[in-house]
């Protein structure tokens, strides 16, 4: 193998080893996501993507905390959320490598690894049910239709086959949509607030 060659090749094993670095653990990810707060500061720093100082970053948690515009919020509310980020979800967030905090500074600064927690970030409300569930009824549901047809069961047995398909095909690209504009909906990290929070007026 020639000189070039293997420079060629140690050179994609180096940018691999520096891709899967960036890269988030499952696991690392869902207990970094698990609470709100960390979730609010990981938002923020997506949408903005620039260093941040704790006064601004606990102002603005608070803010979407107590679903109030930033003008708004409390000196009382903001030092609570301003003592939890520096002492507890700031450093977490620092040592899993999602994101530097200058403790002397008080800066939060953006890593490489924070820009692959989006897709883990797909929040489900608590009054929605998951996509996989939802889905896994449907097919349950014309599975059922399609048995009950076969059999000779009415009413589904009055239509023929070929419009039981168009049927079930609008109802699938019907839902199919739905899903995409939810998803996109509730997708953290584009403009305005998370999708866990009431929108309110800008601030």
């Amino acid at each position: 193998m020639s000189i070039s060659k293997q420079y060629n090749l140690r050179q994609l094993g180096e940018q691999h080893r520096r891709e899967d670095g960036n890269l988030v653990d499952r696991e690392v990810a869902y207990q970094a996501l698990s609470n709100r707060r960390r979730r609010f500061i990981v938002h923020f720093l997506l949408r903005e993507r620039k260093p941040i100082s704790l006064r601004v970053l606990s102002k603005q948690v608070a803010a979407w905390e107590n679903a109030v515009p930033r003008k708004q919020v409390t000196s009382k509310q903001r030092k609570r959320v301003y003592t939890a980020l520096h002492q507890a979800h700031l450093p977490k967030l620092d040592k899993m490598g999602i994101i530097e905090y200058d403790n002397r500074e008080m800066v939060a600064h953006p890593t490489e690894k924070l820009g692959t927690l989006r897709v883990y970030m797909d929040v489900v409300p608590e009054d929605e049910i998951p996509w996989s569930v939802f889905y896994t009824g449907i097919a349950l549901i014309f599975g059922s239709g399609a048995l009950f047809g076969w059999a000779g069961f009415l009413p589904f047995d009055v239509l023929p086959g070929y419009l039981w398909a168009l049927i079930i095909s609008l109802i699938i690209v019907t839902t199919g949509l739905f899903n995409i504009h939810s998803e996109y909906r509730n997708q953290l990290a584009v403009e305005g607030p998370p999708p866990e929070v009431e929108r309110i007026e800008p601030s």
